[in-house]
């Protein structure tokens, strides 16, 4: 299989020093820890360990028992939707070079354990959220059009 490498990003100009210091540290890092079987093992157990069902349980307490440490935290969350965008982004690009029949199983593996009912929740439940907040969303609806039709060629003939 081919290995897809993406090019380092320039250093961002502007950017504080200490900033800069500080980039690619996740990536060193968990390319360090990677190779350890007992961060491994680790990781293996944590990733067994989620439970769905207890996340509006840890939600709601991270919001109501202090509100100012859950905004703090909101705070980060367009950081985090810009990092999740990224690593959705690269990860679908690893993807591509997967032979076909092997990408397949795998996406099927993971599709059957997609708690289905609950993403229809979630997204009822977002769009509820969004017609609140339409009056500061209105700007980013044109660069969310544009961004999503930026990618696909050919997509204004299909009608999309």
């Amino acid at each position: 299989m081919k290995e897809t490498v993406s090019p380092r990003p320039a250093p961002a100009r502007g950017i504080p020093e200490a900033s800069r210091a500080t980039e690619g540290l996740g990536e060193r890092l968990l390319r360090r820890l990677i190779k350890s079987p007992k961060f491994k093992s680790s990781l293996k157990i944590l990733v067994n360990a989620i439970d769905a069902e207890n996340a509006p349980g840890l939600v709601r307490a991270l919001m109501w028992e202090d509100v100012e440490t859950f905004m703090g935290a909101a705070s980060a969350l367009p950081r985090a939707v810009n990092f999740a965008v990224r690593a959705v982004e690269e990860m679908v690009a690893q993807l591509n070079a997967f032979p076909p029949e092997m990408l397949l199983a795998f996406l099927s593996r993971l599709a059957a354990e997609v708690d289905f009912e609950a993403l229809e929740r979630t997204a009822e439940e977002a769009r509820l959220l969004l017609e609140k907040l339409a009056p500061i969303l209105e700007g980013l609806r044109g660069r969310m059009a544009s961004a999503v039709g930026a990618g696909s060629p050919g997509r204004e003939e299909e009608g999309v």
